[in-house]
C-alpha cells in the first residue's frame, strides 16, 4: 500500500523517482494516517498525513532529486525531531512540489519548526510559494486555522496572538501572496532546473 499510494505526494512526471524515494525510507506500512491533497500546477497530489519509519533512514544510491524527495516525506513523519532536521534541507529545494510539505508543517503545533520555517522565508521562492498559496485556498485556510488553534490550545499563555511566530509567518506569506497577484509572474515547471 505505502509503495503504491505515497509516490502520489509527487508529480506524475517525476514516478520513477518518487517510488524510488519510498522504497528508501522503508515506511512502516502498518501505520495508516491519511492524506490531503493539493494542487500543485494543476495535478492533485496526495501528501500523507504521517509516515512512521520503521528504521533509520540511509539513503544510499538515491539520486539527490530522490533524497530531497525522501526528505520531503520525512518531513511528514511521527518523530518531530525528524520532521524538523528533514526540513532543514527541504527549504532549499524551492520545487512546487516540495512547497506544500513546509506549507503543512506552519499549521502543526512544534513551535521551534515554525520558527525555522520563519527564519528560512526570504530564501524561499516567492513566486513559487504565492503560486502555491493560491492554488490552494482551502488548505491555505486549514492551515491558518491550526495555526490559531495550536496557539489557543499550547501558546496562548506564552505568547500574545500578535507575537506568536506562527501569526507572523502567515502575515509574511499572506504578503507574499497579495504582492504576486498585483505583479504576477510565470512560475517554472515541474522538475525545471532539477538536479
Amino acid at each position: 500500500m505505502v509503495e503504491k499510494t505515497f509516490p502520489e505526494a509527487f508529480p506524475i512526471a517525476l514516478r520513477c523517482q518518487s517510488v524510488n524515494a519510498v522504497s528508501a525510507l522503508r515506511l512502516n506500512s502498518d501505520y495508516v494516517s491519511g492524506q490531503f491533497s493539493v494542487n500543485i500546477l494543476g495535478e492533485t497530489l496526495r501528501i500523507p498525513n504521517r509516515v512512521h519509519l520503521s528504521a533509520r533512514p540511509e539513503f544510499p544510491g538515491l539520486s539527490l532529486f530522490e533524497r530531497q524527495m525522501a526528505l520531503c516525506l520525512l518531513t511528514r513523519s511521527t518523530d518531530g525531531f525528524q520532521r524538523q532536521a528533514a526540513l532543514q534541507e527541504v527549504l532549499r529545494i524551492n520545487q512546487p512540489w516540495s512547497i506544500p510539505f513546509v506549507i503543512a508543517l506552519i499549521g502543526e503545533y512544534v513551535v521551534e519548526i515554525v520558527r525555522d520555517i520563519q527564519a528560512a522565508l526570504p530564501d524561499l521562492d516567492g513566486d513559487v510559494v504565492s503560486t502555491f498559496i493560491r492554488a490552494n485556498p482551502v488548505f491555505y485556510k486549514l492551515t491558518c486555522d491550526r495555526v490559531t488553534s495550536y496557539w489557543d490550545c499550547y501558546y496562548r499563555w506564552q505568547f500574545s496572538r500578535r507575537d506568536y511566530v506562527g501569526f507572523k509567518l502567515l502575515q509574511e506569506l499572506d504578503a507574499m501572496r497579495d504582492l504576486e497577484r498585483c505583479h504576477p509572474r510565470e512560475v517554472a515547471s515541474i522538475g525545471a532546473g532539477r538536479p
